[in-house]
């Protein structure tokens, strides 16, 4: 992801970069080929495919790289609060209780379902109950 003059990189400990590579490369390739019969498949492609990445790139970017701002070395440019760190660490917990949880949580970190889910009505109710015991 790229933020002002700051190219930012996935954490490897998150095992997500080459997940996350390989749907781009599938983006790209879908893109490509809604074009191949125009005279260039090329012409405007590069912001169709950085625009649709976006997409791609924001629930792994908010679920591993947002948390490594609480460490003091890490640059660049903070969230304005990490309000969503809270709630991370409240799903964490209830997750450790509620295997239902704990396998959405799992499929949102392998990138198999939308960083969305998390935000079901129940779901945050019970996060939020979480937040408030503690």
């Amino acid at each position: 992801m790229h933020f002002g003059d700051a190219i930012c990189r996935f954490n490897p400990v998150y095992s997500q970069g080459m997940s996350v590579a390989a749907q781009e490369a599938i983006l790209l390739r879908q893109l490509l080929g809604s074009q191949a019969r125009e005279g260039d498949p090329l012409a405007g492609r590069a912001p169709a495919f950085f625009a649709e990445a976006c997409v791609l790139i924001e629930t792994p970017w908010t679920l591993s790289a947002i948390p490594d701002f609480v460490f003091p070395e890490t640059q660049g440019q903070r969230p304005p609060d990490f309000r969503m760190l809270k709630f991370g660490r409240a799903l964490n917990r209830l997750a450790a209780s509620d295997p239902a949880v704990h396998k959405k949580m799992l499929e949102v970190q392998h990138l198999l379902k939308p960083q969305c889910v998390l935000h079901d009505p129940d779901l945050v109710q019970h996060v939020q109950a979480v937040m408030a015991e503690a």
